[in-house]
């Protein structure tokens, strides 16, 4: 993978005051109310740029606080799933009943770890609001999407699915013998000193509280974060803050420094974990039916929208506002962290178009 940092945004490096008015655009958006609370990082293949982080009436809280993840944990998750596959140990389009049971008859016994990975494998999700208020065990999940049929013939539509991580994580389990939490950490997290976590109360950090999911209640909280840590939502559970992502994000610009690997996984895999997989099945995205653009993991949602950046844009978001938006054209790193379910996503397009503004004047 040839990554070239663009000169505008070498510029930007020399001169993070360039920044300015996208930061204070953030701050503002804060302290109106509009957010609880927003973070935002910009990097490059080099690692961050600049950081900062925004409480109530837009003061400034610490960087290193963690958010809730929800569903960026995805791609980081897609990234430590692949190293299976560079290993020979799993084949992405083989049945992934060979693995899992439950899926080795019928139309089941077709889904691949590919569908798994672009949301084309017909598997049905469960509803966050459901996870909720149940607070099923990761084992119980694992028994609700291997029970459920199908929802359509694997690889004919595209549908958004945050259960069927669980069958990655199952084959994790099976393939490398550890659970895949601690997969998750020894192979992919440690390397990159990053500190994500399915545990918040353990990792040393303050957190920001998740607003407008039922859970504003100190006490609730308290008891959504221990059923958090005990269910380990691979495909949406991960907490962490603006340094883990831009480390994970300039790690998979720039997988290899210095001759030796950063990010553990081959250039050749994060190519293909770029590239468009799905091209164009229909599907339903944002409330829209839409021809859709997927990689392994990361969503291409410049294909898909009129929004600033190259079409080799990788990126995911979650449901607590958060946004990873990798944009190897230009090199750019750009986090965006929030805690407020289904958060108005106006201020993270307002910063992504004023960052893109930023790099074409320098």
């Amino acid at each position: 993978m040839a990554t070239v940092i663009d000169s505008s945004l070498a510029a930007i490096r020399a001169e993070p005051a360039r920044l300015d008015g996208v930061f204070a655009a953030l701050r503002e958006r804060v302290a109106s109310g509009v957010l609880p609370a927003a973070a935002l990082a910009i990097g490059d293949a080099g690692g961050g740029i600049r950081a900062e982080a925004f409480g109530a009436g837009g003061r400034p809280i610490a960087t290193e606080t963690n958010f809730f993840l929800a569903s960026i944990t995805k791609p980081i998750f897609a990234a430590a799933f692949m190293q299976l596959v560079e290993d020979g140990l799993v084949d992405l389009h083989e049945p992934i009943g060979h693995h899992v049971p439950g899926f080795e008859s019928g139309e089941k016994a077709t889904v691949s770890a590919w569908h798994l990975l672009t949301h084309t494998s017909g598997v049905a999700d469960v509803p966050p609001e459901q996870i909720i208020r149940r607070r099923p065990s990761a084992a119980h999940m694992t028994r609700l999407v291997t029970d459920a049929p199908l929802r359509f013939r694997p690889g004919t539509g595209w549908e958004y699915c945050s259960a069927s991580y669980y069958l990655l994580a199952a084959i994790i389990e099976r393939v490398a013998g550890v659970a895949y939490a601690r997969f998750l950490d020894e192979r992919l997290a440690r390397p990159l000193r990053m500190a994500v976590t399915f545990d918040p109360r353990r990792a040393g950090r303050p957190i920001v509280p998740v607003h407008g999911a039922g859970v504003d209640n100190r006490l609730v909280r308290f008891l959504v974060l221990r059923y958090m840590a005990g269910a380990a939502l691979p495909g949406g559970g991960l907490f962490g803050n603006l340094s883990d992502l831009t480390r994970f994000g300039a790690a998979t610009l720039a997988p290899v420094r210095a001759g030796a690997r950063w990010l553990p996984l081959a250039p050749e895999t994060i190519e293909q974990m770029e590239r468009d997989q799905v091209r164009g099945l229909p599907g339903i995205y944002e409330g829209e039916a839409r021809d859709m653009h997927f990689g392994l993991g990361w969503s291409k949602p410049t294909l898909m929208r009129d929004l600033p950046g190259s079409p080799r844009v990788i990126s995911h978001g979650g449901a607590t506002g958060g946004r990873l938006w990798l944009d190897p054209e230009v090199g750019l790193v750009l986090v965006y962290l929030t805690n407020h379910w289904s958060a108005d996503r106006g201020p993270e397009v307002e910063a992504i178009r004023g960052v893109y503004e930023v790099i074409a004047g320098s």
